[in-house]
């Protein structure tokens, strides 16, 4: 059944007229984005500084933050103990996982961010991708 959703929705793409395709915007490349990050305790006032900030720039910026995706009810409400619902041994774990994995992509398309978010643990302070080695130290 999905592969005749996607077969549809080939069938869908290809069928479009041509104006609707050359109306697809294309923004020019400029490069990777920048990153603004504001890392603090929970209630110390990131998310007023990111809209005031957001607010106050010459330039667009994305305001992105774990939270944004929670609000918007991503996440499953169900929370077991043990097996793939528990939250702090599996689920979350998993997420921050893809929101941290996500800022970098966002950048790269070109975006500049202001990510708020809270450094919790030793691996989050990662400042390149795993596996990737420093040049200067070889670490």
């Amino acid at each position: 059944m999905t592969v005749r959703c996607l077969d549809a929705a080939a069938r869908a793409e290809h069928s479009r007229p041509a104006i609707l395709l050359s109306m697809e915007p294309h923004p020019p490349d400029r490069g990777p984005g920048r990153i603004i990050f504001l890392n603090g305790a929970s209630s110390s006032g990131k998310s007023m500084l990111a809209k005031a900030m957001q607010e106050a720039m010459p330039e667009p910026f994305l305001h992105v933050s774990s939270d944004h995706l929670v609000a918007s009810g991503m996440l499953p409400a169900r929370r077991d103990p043990d097996g793939p619902f528990a939250w702090w041994q599996q689920m979350r774990p998993r997420f921050f996982d893809g929101f941290h994995r996500c800022l970098p992509a966002l950048a790269a398309a070109g975006n500049d961010l202001i990510v708020e978010h809270i450094i919790e643990f030793r691996a989050w302070r990662r400042t390149r991708p795993p596996g990737k080695l420093s040049p200067r130290t070889g670490r």
